[in-house]
């Protein structure tokens, strides 16, 4: 899939919404009680890349499962758990699995 692609699907999912976040689509889900969650991923479109927002259990799951298509920010945002996403290397349906515990562990329903 292409940065369009994943972009089209954030925004088909119900509750998620888009913002700039640093010249960076960045995407957030509703909480249980209808607010705003953390950022959950943001979209770098030049890239074909996203970054979400994994705790580090589940970075290191996804890297052991696709290392080529998931892999921590390397910097002090990866070691916490910021964790890019070759957007080639996916197909929707591995996308839309990360999207959605990306958006859970941000506080997103």
């Amino acid at each position: 899939m292409d940065a369009a692609e994943a972009r089209d699907l954030l925004l088909a999912v119900p509750g998620i919404t888009e913002h700039d976040h640093f010249g960076k689509l960045a995407y957030r889900g509703l909480t249980a009680k209808g607010k705003p969650s953390k950022i959950f991923l943001t979209l770098w479109v030049e890239e074909n890349r996203a970054v979400l927002m994994l705790d580090l259990e589940h970075q290191a799951e996804s890297h052991a499962r696709d290392p080529q298509a998931f892999f921590p920010v390397p910097n002090k945002w990866g070691d916490q758990g910021a964790t890019f996403a070759e957007l080639r290397k996916l197909d929707p349906r591995r996308f839309r699995e990360a999207v959605d515990l990306a958006m859970k562990l941000a506080g997103g329903a």
